[in-house]
């Protein structure tokens, strides 16, 4: 079993703190992983804490208002793959995030589509078990809780209230923080004065208390409500644990749509006040937080965060195992040629004829995708394998003759480009484990669309395995082959490419800049680069909602002529399907 270490801050009036307390309480209701947990001031007191617990992994409650220190930290020394968990964080961040000083990121955001190879994405988990839930108060009574800060909103809760009811009661609970530069002692008092001004009817009660509660405190604070209610401004590209403990607590509770929110935004029917008074989310149907529930039950995540993080650690050993030690999104420079030398041989043996009227230095194009493509195959046994561009690709001509079955689409092989293919009859999408693409991707006019289809071809956690012409440096209007639309830069490939497809990320970190641009061609200077994604989850592609290539094809087509033709009509017309 593999030894992990939770590492925090020292100061429990914190949320970033309880959050790491939570999560060390929940990680080890699950035993994949052996957790202990400490908190530390500084480095010397992390190297003594791994000294004594011997960690193979090394999880960081980081946040860098509370580890500052750990930034410049020589982190190598520990000696464990290190996990960081980022707190505050939106798509966009997460797709551009360093991971530095740490080997991978824990992002606490169930709505990210984790594109970046060195992010998992973390599901949400109740802080504490359900408490079973005492009779409701008998005046209706709305809950809140949180620090002081500003944009909670804890003013506007009251109106909202003294707008809908006659008689109520609200209670608020306004804990210190261990940080009075974050909430100064003073904001009790101008937050309850706030509230206090918000409220105009005599039959409204205001109960403001200032204790710090424990996870299970909160929880028993917000069943003893018969709702709770949360109504944040939208201020800040973190997700709030105030609906965790909701959530925790079994009582309805409301929102508003704040981003802080937003991976409550798909809940059915609405428990948002834009859309409904409070009554009416405190009294109808609330099933569907059962389901919520269960999702977040602490044993089914402790189990799916422990297996998320071995096999992050697997993967970077997958790609540590590369003939080069490389990975596979890197430059295929002459470390390649050498190492992969076992993987040509093996062209030279089954095909050589075919290699003989290739250029030798290019020839590591189709050694790196036949070694890529076997390491998978071993894995995925009767896969599923789709060749985009495969005349004269010696690593598909190669794996024919090893027996594999290839469905090779080529004009030169069945008189198709990949876009007739996708159009036609025949095609099933989300139905391919592995697609092959080599050398060919430089030479589409639009390689967008074209890693698209490749990804609508590829089923959920299927890999496709390209080559491209690269150079760093290059930009359009410079030289390039004749026969190249472009050469290929990291911006063009970590970003444009695969933020087109939407649905995939890249099965490693780039390393495309650091290799050895040493190929010449046309007078042009180059290399060549593995490109090299795989399709993500089920749940995640349906998260993402990648917008289909059919529907720009339908789009783009004139329906002048049949101006009342159905879906699908209008399909078969523009696919040919029937003719």
């Amino acid at each position: 079993m593999l030894a992990g270490l939770i590492v925090s801050h020292k100061g429990e009036h914190c949320g970033v703190y309880q959050y790491g307390r939570n999560l060390y309480d929940v990680l080890t209701k699950d035993q994949t992983i052996n957790w202990s947990y400490v908190e530390c001031a500084g480095f010397e007191e992390l190297k003594t804490a791994v000294h004594d617990s011997k960690p193979d992994v090394i999880l960081f409650n980081h946040h860098p208002s509370t580890m500052n220190w750990l930034a410049t930290a020589p982190t190598a020394e520990l000696g464990a793959t290190l996990f960081g968990l980022l707190h505050q964080v939106t798509q966009e961040i997460a797709d551009r995030a360093s991971v530095a000083p740490f080997d991978f990121l824990i992002c606490l955001d169930p709505t990210l589509v984790p594109r970046n190879p060195a992010l998992l994405r973390a599901p949400r988990f109740l802080p504490a078990y359900p408490a079973k839930s005492p009779q409701p108060p008998e005046v209706f009574t709305i809950g809140s809780f949180g620090f002081a800060t500003p944009g909670k909103g804890f003013d506007r809760l009251c109106e909202l209230v003294n707008d809908q009811f006659d008689r109520a009661v609200i209670r608020i609970n306004l804990p210190p923080h261990d940080d009075p530069s974050i909430v100064p002692e003073s904001r009790f008092a101008e937050t309850v004065e706030k509230c206090s001004k918000a409220i105009t009817k005599p039959g409204i009660e205001l109960q403001a208390t200032s204790h710090f509660f424990d996870n299970a405190q909160i929880v028993e604070f917000l069943a003893s409500n018969t709702m709770n209610a949360f109504v944040y401004d939208d201020m800040s590209s973190g997700i709030s644990s105030c609906v965790d403990f909701a959530l925790a607590s079994g009582r309805p509770f409301a929102l508003t749509r704040s981003a802080m929110f937003r991976h409550m935004f798909h809940v059915n029917p609405s428990i948002f006040i834009e859309d409904r008074d409070l009554i009416d989310i405190a009294e109808g149907d609330t099933s569907m937080l059962k389901a919520l529930r269960d999702a977040a039950a602490p044993e089914k995540v402790a189990a799916e965060l422990n297996r998320s993080m071995i096999d992050a650690m697997r993967a970077r050993e997958a790609s540590r195992a590369t003939p080069d030690r490389r990975g596979f999104n890197k430059i295929l420079d002459d470390r390649s040629r050498a190492a992969y030398s076992d993987a040509i041989s093996d062209l030279a043996q089954h095909v050589p004829d075919m290699l003989a009227r290739k250029i030798e230095r290019a020839n590591i194009q189709q050694g790196f995708a036949l070694d890529a493509a076997q390491r998978f195959l071993a894995e995925c046994p009767n896969a599923r394998i789709l060749a985009a561009g495969s005349f004269e690709d010696t690593a598909v001509a190669t794996l024919c003759e090893q027996g594999y079955r290839i469905d090779e689409i080529d004009p030169n092989v069945n008189g198709m480009t990949l876009l007739d293919f996708y159009r036609s009859p025949g095609a099933r999408l989300g139905s391919y484990d592995l697609c092959l693409s080599v050398s060919v991707l430089e030479h589409v006019a639009d390689d967008e669309q074209f890693v698209r289809i490749i990804s609508e071809f590829l089923r959920p956690g299927g890999l496709a395995v390209l080559t491209v012409d690269f150079k760093e440096s290059w930009r359009p209007g410079q030289i390039k082959p004749i026969v190249d639309h472009r050469l290929y830069t990291t911006h063009d490939l970590r970003d444009r490419l695969i933020n087109a497809m939407g649905e995939c990320a890249l099965v490693d970190p780039p390393i495309w800049s650091e290799g050895v641009e040493d190929f010449e061609y046309e007078g042009s200077e180059y290399g060549f680069a593995g490109f090299v994604f795989r399709k993500l989850d089920a749940d995640t592609v349906r998260m993402a909602n990648a917008q289909p290539v059919w529907r720009e094809l339908l789009a783009q087509s004139p329906g002048s002529s049949i101006p009342r033709e159905d879906k699908m009509t209008a399909i078969k017309r523009i696919f040919g399907v029937g003719r």
